[in-house]
């Protein structure tokens, strides 16, 4: 059985909820394959145990920016950042 006839047969026994999550991220997929044109191809990963779907994953996760300006105390002066509110400061 290949891989479309099982996801189609799991499908078939879905919760309609469940096949519209489905649904809303193989169209998220699409489009960013689609809007990304100098994107290498998601490697394929027959010679381990690893799913094509975890390199994905793998390969999204390496754009993400290691270094960002989130502040140190962002859980502590959060009303601060969204709000104003005053900044507590640690003691």
């Amino acid at each position: 059985m290949s891989d479309k006839d099982q996801l189609i047969r799991e499908l078939d026994q879905a919760p309609d909820f469940l096949v519209r999550e489905v649904l809303n991220f193989l169209l998220f997929i699409k489009t960013r394959t689609n809007q990304i044109p100098n994107q290498e191809p998601i490697k394929k990963t027959k010679e381990s145990n690893i799913p094509d779907f975890l390199s994905f994953i793998d390969q999204v996760n390496s754009e993400i920016p290691t270094e960002t300006n989130i502040p140190k105390d962002l859980a502590k002066n959060l009303d601060h950042y969204l709000y104003g509110s005053p900044k507590e400061f640690e003691a």
